[in-house]
């Protein structure tokens, strides 16, 4: 394969002769697109060779596909056959362990990004693999929450594997012709789906946060798409995550209660559960949460939650 870089810097050209071209021709991209059978060939290539989720990857060729798997999935949808499953899903399945990597915790903004505007290509291509993806993700919310549990009895050096979106993957596991194919170590043994490794702290905090992030996105930006799917146990444990996170992670879990508040059912919240979480947490060490404002923060909302008491 040639030089990650060259691939690249030739992609860029591409990209920006035919946003010249389309622009002023005033058409877009068909399916027999030369620059789209161009991406479809380089694009798993390069996912295959540098995006393989690992403490051990390197992070200026990972972060530099992804932002090109971005920026062609955002301009040029029809490489990804404009949302279909079988472009989509592979390649978040390959992005998606990323995030719950520590040493790439500096690029989890950007790792987010990607899979968003992947989500945002499927919701437009396959409605119903969107609402799977939905599903599945707030299953992987109860099962971390079920880890955070038991984490405190855990031994730290504890193998834990989380098998996810086993209903998402099976949409396509019978597809013959996928975009990519998801790296040996994220593929489970048997059936469907995904592994990711969260065998510490920091790795199932780092995942959870990002994933109630996801949720939330999906509920503001396809608010119509995942009409009617929450429920009230996912609810109740994306609150009880309160309890166990950092400062990402409580800052993640209070965007979500605003969010549902707003766009859902202010009802479905677990006003008393999320009472005791926030007290909960007002009871850790202030040193150890500094990096965010909680104490003046979740007074608010322990003010703002009371009045719903009966």
């Amino acid at each position: 394969m040639a030089n990650l870089s060259i691939l690249i810097h030739e992609l860029r050209e591409r990209i920006a002769a035919a946003s010249t071209s389309s622009s002023a021709g005033g058409g877009g991209c068909s399916d027999a697109d030369p620059l789209e059978s161009r991406f479809r060939v380089v694009l798993p290539n390069l996912l295959h060779a540098y995006v393989v989720p690992s403490p051990s990857a390197k992070e200026r060729e990972v972060t530099a596909v992804l932002k090109l798997l971005s920026h062609t999935a955002r301009n040029f949808p029809g490489v990804f056959f404009h949302g279909k499953a079988t472009a989509v899903l592979p390649v978040i399945g390959r992005v998606l362990p990323f995030l719950a990597e520590p040493s790439f915790r500096s690029h989890h903004e950007l790792i987010f990004d990607t899979v968003s505007t992947l989500l945002t290509l499927l919701r437009t291509g396959e409605r119903d693999a969107y609402r799977q993806f939905f599903l599945d993700a707030m299953l992987v919310v109860e099962d971390v929450s079920y880890v955070a549990f038991l984490h405190r009895d855990m031994v730290p050096s504890r193998s834990v594997s989380l098998k996810c979106f086993c209903e998402t993957f099976s949409l396509i596991s019978t597809s013959p012709s996928l975009f990519s194919e998801i790296p040996a170590c994220c593929l489970l043994e048997d059936g469907a789906g995904i592994v990711v490794d969260l065998g510490d702290k920091p790795r199932w905090q780092c995942f959870a946060a990002w994933i109630m992030r996801l949720l939330s996105k999906c509920l503001t930006e396809g608010t119509l798409y995942v009409e009617g799917l929450m429920h009230a146990s996912f609810v109740s444990a994306a609150c009880s995550l309160l309890c166990y996170g950092d400062g990402a992670l409580h800052t993640a879990c209070f965007d979500f209660v605003r969010i549902t508040m707003s766009v859902v059912d202010a009802d479905i919240i677990p006003v008393e559960n999320f009472i005791r979480s926030i007290v909960c947490v007002l009871q850790q060490d202030e040193k150890e949460h500094a990096v965010f404002r909680y104490y003046t923060y979740l007074c608010w909302w322990m003010f703002l939650f009371f009045p719903r008491l009966e």
